[in-house]
């Protein structure tokens, strides 16, 4: 390898560093643009709605997790089952059948009739 071709090999390497570092510095400018455009309008949407007279009074946010309605229907379905009876498991419908209805997917596509 000669002088001028490692010159030009370490000039791609250089320029490729800068590109990568260029772009690099503007999405972090592109993101920094969104999330103080999302804010700046959120306080635009709490101005205005603080602004109407006829606006609700804003209630406190509802804590992460199982909603309270969900709770109160589990209840009362636990209450409805009586004395003798204990809920030992609550799960979705449809959970736990994946492996049977891949099953039986594969067994009914392997019944078709290859189209020549």
């Amino acid at each position: 390898m000669s002088f001028d071709t490692a010159v030009n090999v370490f000039a791609v390497i250089g320029v490729a560093a800068v590109i990568w570092v260029a772009i690099q510095l503007v999405g972090r400018f592109l993101g920094w643009v969104e999330r103080s455009e999302i804010e700046r309008q959120r306080q635009e949407a709490l101005a205005e709605a603080a602004a109407r007279p006829d606006a609700p009074a804003r209630s406190a946010p509802e804590p992460e997790g199982v909603p309270a309605d969900h709770v109160a229907a589990i209840a009362a379905a636990v209450a409805a089952f009586g004395d003798g009876l204990k809920v030992v498991h609550i799960e979705d419908y449809a959970s736990g059948h994946a492996w049977a209805n891949e099953g039986r997917w594969a067994q009914q596509i392997s019944h078709q009739p290859v189209h020549r």
